[in-house]
């Protein structure tokens, strides 16, 4: 009979992590996100292999012009070459993460309840929208889902079994969370509440210290650079900070702000907005989670496991909204497991009675049609890699086999993503700072395209000019062949100066 319900158990989680898979790999390509972010992380990458210069920083944050660390480029980088430098390669990286997450999730689930709540949860996680999405496409925050569960896994394992050589995993995988995304700092409270609540004080000290030693171990790279050239980001960080306008409570009402931001988290995590479901959602976690820990307050094991889910979903809601900025969907990403892990803890309560796994089930079943109705899928493929491709490609076509500069006009975008193909087909645009060349092909975005006396840097380096040549391209995109005005000396053959 257990060799039965083994066999069942073990096809229903090849089918969970079927979907998965199917949600993270599906037309992969076609709706990959490929701008000019993107595109200078593919530069980056591709010169570990093309120029073997390995980067000690990463990509710039959103906000607060400070770099993290290269741990992304590290772990993206040989799909990329895998790929032959397709730029979709770190996206399956990404999407493999993905599933890796929602298996790293029912793992954890089953070993600490039983089969049925962590199927549960883990379907819901491999279904939800806003974290399918950003399990399809090459980002530097994408992967840290992953290694936020793996940290919180690891803590737990190392408070069940008494195995303090696993907090030495907890830190590396902070260290690695922390150079994703710079909000995953908030982890360490999370972490340090959860340690601090459940372990004697007594080990403190032996748990903060392995804990500290494989941070440092994953963060050595950064901290490396750091070092060399005196400290430039963290004294960035720390001016960012302590700048009064960007971390602390605009109200103290803690209940207020705990819901209304998990309401938005439960809102983007669905892609179901502006109704009362989340807000029952987010109660429902929330007082089940407390009636969770009250039930188990006799059993140890339990008690521990609903002190995690709620201290990370609450207390990371709460830290959260220390930042006064804008909260964009993405900084959720250091919490995406956090509602799924109680949600599968508080089946395991209701799953002891026929009735109420009834009630599990429809809910579980209610959620995944909510989900598959508001997927990617709704959407056409924006095919943003060829398009980009293309566009590279009439660039080259434009500049004949001569020199040129380059340049682009958008309300939204760099120019990073062409420069990737222009250097991959080795027709990289010279530098104006370099050389002001005989043309400069420039590539219009905006609804406004006029080249002519466009204030942006690359194009004013340039001169004043004519344009020679211009051509539409699919979804309202121009290309422009510039050449210098011939009523003035012409300025080529010469360097331009910034600001001169």
């Amino acid at each position: 009979m257990s060799k039965i319900i083994k066999n069942y158990q073990l096809i229903l989680l090849i089918l969970v992590i079927l979907v998965a898979i199917f949600f993270r790999f599906w037309h992969i390509r076609d709706y990959v996100v490929f701008l000019g972010d993107e595109g200078r992380d593919m530069i980056v990458m591709r010169n570990i292999f093309i120029n073997k210069r390995l980067p000690f920083l990463g990509p710039t944050a959103s906000v607060g012009g400070f770099y993290l660390g290269p741990i992304y480029y590290w772990m993206a980088a040989p799909f990329l070459y895998l790929w032959q430098f397709d730029p979709v390669g770190p996206s399956y990286f990404v999407a493999i993460v993905g599933v890796a997450t929602v298996f790293l999730l029912y793992k954890f689930l089953k070993e600490a309840t039983h089969f049925w709540p962590a199927i549960f949860a883990s379907l819901l996680y491999a279904t939800a929208p806003l974290i399918v999405r950003y399990s399809r496409s090459s980002w530097n925050p994408n992967p840290l889902p992953f290694f936020a569960l793996l940290m919180v896994y690891f803590i737990y394992l190392g408070i069940t079994r008494k195995k303090y050589p696993l907090f030495l995993g907890a830190g590396a995988c902070l260290g690695i969370a922390v150079q994703l995304h710079y909000l995953a700092s908030i982890l360490v409270f999370v972490a340090g509440i959860i340690i601090l609540t459940n372990t004697k004080y007594k080990n403190w000290p032996k748990i903060i210290l392995l804990s500290l030693i494989g941070f440092v171990i994953t963060f050595s790279p950064f901290l490396a650079f750091e070092i060399r050239h005196n400290f430039p980001n963290f004294r960035t960080i720390l001016e960012f900070v302590t700048r009064g306008s960007n971390l602390g409570f605009k109200t103290f009402n803690i209940f207020w702000l705990v819901f209304d931001t998990g309401n938005i988290f439960l809102e983007e995590i669905s892609k179901v907005m502006e109704t009362y479901s989340t807000n029952i959602i987010f109660f429902a976690l929330a007082i089940l989670g407390l009636l969770g820990i009250f039930i188990s307050r006799h059993d140890k094991n339990s008690r521990l496991l609903f002190s995690i889910g709620l201290i990370w979903f609450l207390g990371g809601l709460l830290s959260l909204r220390l930042y006064t900025g804008q909260i964009h969907d993405y900084y959720f990403g250091l919490m995406f497991p956090a509602p799924f892990l109680l949600a599968g803890l508080i089946f395991s309560i209701f799953w002891q009675k026929p009735i109420w796994r009834i009630i599990c089930i429809s809910v579980t079943a209610l959620i995944v049609l909510i989900f598959l109705n508001n997927q990617f899928y709704k959407n056409q493929p924006n095919r943003l890699i060829d398009q980009t491709k293309q566009i590279a490609n009439l660039v080259i076509e434009k500049s004949g086999n001569n020199a040129f500069n380059f340049a682009i006009i958008s309300d939204h975008n760099s120019d990073h993503a062409y420069r990737y193909f222009l250097e991959v087909e080795n027709r990289k645009p010279t530098d104006l700072e370099i050389l002001i060349t005989d043309q400069l092909i420039v590539v219009c975005e905006s609804k406004k395209c006029e080249p002519l006396g466009d204030p942006a840097w690359e194009i004013a380096g340039f001169g004043r000019a004519e344009i020679s040549e211009e051509q539409d391209v699919k979804g309202g995109i121009k290309v422009f062949r510039l050449i210098h005005w011939p009523g003035t000396p012409s300025p080529a053959g010469r360097p331009a100066i910034k600001g001169g």
